[in-house]
C-alpha cells in the first residue's frame, strides 16, 4: 500500500511538471515572443526591431503574422505622423530664420513624410484583400524618410529628432516589410 501511494504521487508530480512545462512553452505569449524573434532575426537590426514591436502591449497577443503585422504597420503609422508633425512646426515656426536651402529641405521633408504616412496608412488596409500589395507599400513607406535625411544632408541641417525620426521609420518600414512578406 505505501508503495502504491508513492507511485501515485510519483505519477501526479510528473503530470504535474508536465503541465507546467506545456503550459509555459504554449502559451501565448511565449508563442508572440517566438514569432517576433523569427521576424527580428530577419531585420537589419534585431535589437531595434525586438524594441520597437514589444513598446506595443498588443504584441504579447499577436498569434500570427496579420496580426504582427497590424502592430508594425500602426507603430509606421504613429512614428511617421510624429515625425511629420516635427518637421511641420520647425517649418512654419523657425526659431530663427532659415535660409532659402533649409527651408527647402524642411519642405521637401514634409512632402516625404505625407507620403511614408499614406503609405504605412495602405498597406494597413490593403493586409487581408492584397498581401503584396500591402508588402510593397510597406517597403516604400521607408522612402520618405531616405529622401528626408538626403535633403537634412544637402542643406547641412543636423536635428536629432528628424535624424532619429527617420532612422525609426525606415526602420520600420523594413520589418513592416518583412513581416508582409509572410502574408499569402
Amino acid at each position: 500500500m505505501a508503495m502504491a501511494a508513492k507511485w501515485l504521487n510519483s505519477v501526479f508530480f510528473l503530470m504535474i511538471i508536465s503541465l507546467f512545462f506545456l503550459i509555459h512553452f504554449l502559451s501565448p505569449a511565449q508563442a508572440a515572443s517566438k514569432l517576433v524573434e523569427g521576424v527580428c532575426h530577419e531585420t537589419n537590426n534585431y535589437l531595434f526591431c525586438i524594441q520597437a514591436l514589444e513598446s506595443d502591449p498588443k504584441t504579447l497577443a499577436a498569434k500570427n503574422y496579420m496580426d504582427l503585422a497590424v502592430i508594425a504597420l500602426n507603430l509606421g503609422i504613429s512614428n511617421s505622423t510624429a515625425t511629420r508633425s516635427y518637421i511641420a512646426r520647425l517649418y512654419k515656426n523657425p526659431k530663427k530664420k532659415r535660409d532659402h536651402r533649409k527651408k527647402s529641405a524642411l519642405k521637401s521633408c514634409l512632402w516625404g513624410y505625407d507620403g511614408a504616412v499614406l503609405s504605412f496608412r495602405s498597406a494597413l488596409m490593403e493586409l487581408k484583400e492584397d498581401p503584396l500589395t500591402a508588402n510593397y507599400d510597406a517597403k516604400v513607406a521607408g522612402d520618405g524618410a531616405v529622401y528626408c535625411s538626403s535633403f537634412m544632408a544637402s542643406a547641412r541641417i543636423k536635428d536629432s529628432s528628424i535624424s532619429d525620426g527617420n532612422r525609426f521609420a525606415s526602420s520600420l518600414s523594413f520589418i513592416a516589410f518583412v513581416i508582409t512578406n509572410h502574408l499569402e
